[in-house]
């Protein structure tokens, strides 16, 4: 089941954290998490912006956020499931139903900032169309934005 919920709830922390975690056992300590990179928790509420938390049975295992990025386009921003939940399509229901709500926006292209140290969240948005449309080489990684035509 996906709910929408706020960023800052119990559920929702827990898992960033985890996602926090993740990134920075790939990257090395050195990597400092940002807002450009991560976005803020404000970003994901008012008009167009959205909150996800994906439950298995009573347990919190995805989330996502959504975010206007420009006339037309929509950001998705922080998306993870937690690792007991991977390859049981938890990650492919929750972008679907970001998409569906850009989409349900007036969004015609959805876009999202990911890293190259993170093979399987690239290998599920190559296969779910996102394609790239830049790359920068940012303190010795690089980060790649995709982008896929609703």
């Amino acid at each position: 089941m996906i709910r929408h919920e706020a960023p800052s709830g119990a559920a929702s922390q827990a898992l960033f954290a985890e996602y926090l975690e993740l990134v920075r056992a790939r990257l090395g300590d050195a990597f400092v998490p940002s807002e450009e990179i991560f976005a803020t928790e404000d970003d994901f509420r008012g008009e167009g912006a959205a909150w996800l938390v994906l439950y298995e049975g009573d347990a919190a295992v995805a989330c996502g956020g959504l975010r206007p990025l420009a006339p037309g386009v929509a950001e998705i921003k922080r998306m993870f499931v937690t690792a007991p939940a991977r390859r049981r399509g938890h990650a492919r229901a929750l972008l679907a139903e970001l998409e569906r709500l850009a989409a349900a926006d007036g969004r015609q292209r959805v876009r999202l900032y990911t890293t190259e140290v993170l093979r399987e969240a690239r290998a599920l948005y190559r296969a779910c169309g996102y394609r790239p449309v830049g790359v920068a080489a940012i303190d010795g990684r690089m980060d790649l934005w995709l982008e896929k035509r609703l």
